[in-house]
């Protein structure tokens, strides 16, 4: 066997080890979940399930079996390295020129040397494929969730017009009038109610990626990756927009633009919890029950760590252990970097309302420029809607 093919059939075993040892961790992570299941079915049962039983038998048997083909195709290796190396020293007094010499035929001996075959490093290695791990790793999400707390509807206008009360005097009361009081025959009291007809145009949110025609038929997952990112940047600025938008420039006139300022009665308010506590107070006042606060985590971080005093290691907030979701004062906490830390939201979720003209969703396209003679396409992710905001004072906002 020549140099170059040992050297190929190494390289061979080196993928092949690297492919079983794949295996046999992934068949090995199998079987310890499979166990653990086991385990807890033996627990709350008393006994395994016949089903659950036969599967681990069988994953123990394909795990050995693995094991079994890693160790033949090592022992390979070994038998191909315990094979005789070779000896630069052995080759020259064999070669023909070394002989001529030695019978006194030629002064001087020569003997060429070939390029010796060894692995490159790093990429495109020539011998010994790469383990490429399929996949994109991307940035993590942010989780967004104010559309949760807020109503939405379909609308199928580009302007979204509602009616706003401004003042409600009400003079409801007693009849009577006249001195001597008398209670018939006289005027009863009159209230007063005027509104605002309030108009919020329908924006359009979008953005898009140029790729080639061929990546995105030839790699599906990449093509899956590109749409995602998209469809969440698109929510991502959604989120935003919703929130802080300036209602300016073809922005959403967001909650927190829209919201009443918290105003301080106290200075003895100064730590978060009590703030937030003061704001749901003022929106009480004005007659709305506030349902869901919003928090920069930083800010959530700063509240759950805070202990009662200096020689008091417990938690103001309570015990670690018995918080599952984010809560303060009964209200669910929406924990989110679409606000700035330093600023608090708290909101009844009635008090506004969603209006989607076209729901959100990625398109497509060789029509753009001149895509189609260049095999490019154009993916494009958009969406339609409208923030009604009905009563600003039911939205509370300032600083922590």
């Amino acid at each position: 066997m020549s140099e170059v093919n040992k050297a190929i059939d190494q390289a061979a075993l080196v993928i092949e080890i690297k492919a079983l040892e794949k295996n046999i961790v992934e068949k090995f992570d199998e079987l310890k979940a499979n166990g653990a299941k086991l385990s807890g079915e033996v627990k709350e049962l008393g006994e395994a399930k016949s089903e659950t039983v036969a599967k681990h038998e069988a994953l123990e048997k394909q795990y050995n079996e693995l094991y079994d083909r890693v160790q033949a195709v090592e022992q390979k290796g070994v038998t191909a390295h315990e094979s005789k190396a070779y000896n630069l020293g052995d080759e020259f007094i064999k070669n023909e020129q070394f002989l001529s010499m030695a019978e006194g035929k030629q002064q001087s001996a020569r003997m060429e040397i070939k390029t010796a075959i060894i692995n490159a490093t790093g990429q495109n290695q020539a011998l010994v494929q790469s383990d490429r791990m399929g996949g994109i790793m991307a940035t993590p999400n942010r989780v967004l969730s104010i559309r949760d707390v807020l109503p939405s509807s379909a609308t199928s206008s580009n302007l979204v017009e509602f009616t706003r009360e401004n003042a409600f005097t009400n003079n409801a009361g007693p009849t009577i009038a006249g001195s001597p009081e008398a209670y018939e025959n006289v005027t009863k009291p009159e209230s007063a109610i005027t509104f605002t007809l309030v108009s919020e145009p329908v924006i359009t949110l979008a953005h898009f990626i140029p790729a080639s025609k061929q990546v995105m038929s030839d790699s599906a997952s990449l093509a899956s990756h590109i749409n995602g990112r998209l469809m969440y940047g698109l929510k991502l600025k959604e989120e935003t927009q919703l929130l802080s938008g300036t209602g300016a420039n073809h922005q959403l006139n967001g909650l927190i633009t829209q919201a009443t300022a918290w105003s301080n009665e106290s200075p003895n308010i100064t730590n978060e919890v009590d703030i937030i506590r003061s704001a749901i107070k003022q929106a009480h006042v004005s007659e709305y029950i506030p349902d869901f606060i919003v928090l920069n985590p930083q800010d959530w971080f700063d509240i759950e760590i805070r202990k009662v005093g200096t020689s008091d290691d417990r938690y103001v907030v309570g015990n670690p252990r018995n918080m599952s979701t984010p809560s303060l004062w009964g209200m669910p906490i929406v924990v989110t970097n679409s606000i700035a830390a330093g600023t608090f939201l708290i909101g009844t979720s009635m008090g506004a309302e969603i209006k989607d003209r076209e729901q959100s969703s990625v398109a497509i396209s060789y029509e753009e420029g001149n895509n189609f003679t260049k095999n490019m396409v154009t993916v494009l992710a958009e969406e339609r809607l409208a923030l009604c905001v009905f009563r600003t004072e039911a939205f509370i906002t300032g600083s922590l």
